[in-house]
């Protein structure tokens, strides 16, 4: 406001003066030969121009304040580096859960859930939050419906289809068709997400 006040609240007193004192002497347009209408008019002019004034100010403030702050841009570094994103695609989206998942890559994404649900990995951008917010819920689609239709074996957490008769293995082709929809759905929920944090500067 500081600026603001500087460029016209000088003005504000001056120019009616100016005016007043310029139909004593000057022959002026109608509109400004009376002293009322020229102080009215004046003032018109300037709160006008203190209203743009004010609005613009108001852009620069939200622009400033929209700005990724650090702490911010250090918890989504952190919770991205425990996704590891290009692992999460390569290994969990384009994987086929027919084929089962590896038990690490498994691991990361509910490290992922359980860290981006505590109160000290919420950003100050409600905005930010909402985002992975949704993402995780895809993954708790995803992680719940799985859970208990795979085991571990190995490395691996697969689906249960060995020594099963036709019938069950057909049960178990839809319930593996069921995850890979889930695994596309959460990755859509976070191609959003990072679009966002490109865009707003967060990385």
């Amino acid at each position: 406001m500081r600026k603001v006040s500087e460029k016209w609240y000088i003005s504000l007193f001056i120019l009616p003066i100016i005016l007043s004192y310029l139909t004593d002497y000057i022959d002026l347009p109608i509109i400004f030969s009376n002293k009322e209408y020229s102080i009215i008019i004046s003032l018109c002019i300037i709160i006008g121009i203190l209203i743009y004034e004010v609005v613009v100010l108001n852009k620069k403030i939200k622009s400033f304040e929209e700005k990724p702050k650090k702490v911010d841009k250090k918890i989504i570094n952190e919770l991205l580096e425990i996704l590891d994103i290009d692992k999460f695609h390569e290994e969990i989206v384009l994987q086929n859960a027919w084929y089962g998942y590896h038990r690490d890559d498994i691991h990361r994404i509910i490290e992922f859930q359980e860290k981006s649900k505590l109160i000290g990995y919420k950003t100050s951008n409600q905005a930010v939050n909402n985002l992975i917010n949704s993402f995780v819920s895809a993954l708790d689609e995803f992680t719940d419906y799985s859970s208990v239709r795979v085991y571990g074996k190995g490395d691996w957490l697969i689906p249960f289809k060995d020594n099963i008769d036709k019938d069950e293995r057909e049960k178990i082709k839809l319930e593996t068709d069921k995850m890979n929809d889930l695994t596309k759905k959460s990755f859509i929920e976070l191609e959003n997400l990072m679009k966002y944090l490109k865009e707003k500067d967060y990385l």
